[in-house]
């Protein structure tokens, strides 16, 4: 499985607690088309905003970029539109 995402100089910086997040969320939704991402991504930042943290707009652009990178194009496509909504 491909862990690039961890080489980002961002991911430095980021609390170990959002980091570990992320990994799971990564792991648990990598592979999945974009329908079954959505709801664990909405899942994910519940369990963060229960401990008083937030994804930056940042980690969830990193989130969103190792995601994609074992989606088929159109679904990359669909992941930007979704990425320049929220971000």
């Amino acid at each position: 499985m491909n862990e690039q995402w961890k080489m980002n100089r961002a991911v430095q910086s980021i609390d170990p607690k959002k980091i570990e997040i992320m990994e799971l969320l990564v792991n648990q939704c990598r592979g999945k088309n974009l329908e079954d991402i959505l709801p664990d991504l909405m899942a994910a930042s519940s369990r963060l905003a229960e401990q008083g943290i937030a994804f930056t707009n940042e980690e969830t652009g990193i989130i969103i970029d190792a995601l994609s990178e074992t989606m088929t194009g159109q679904e990359k496509q669909r992941l930007e539109m979704l990425r320049n909504m929220i971000l």
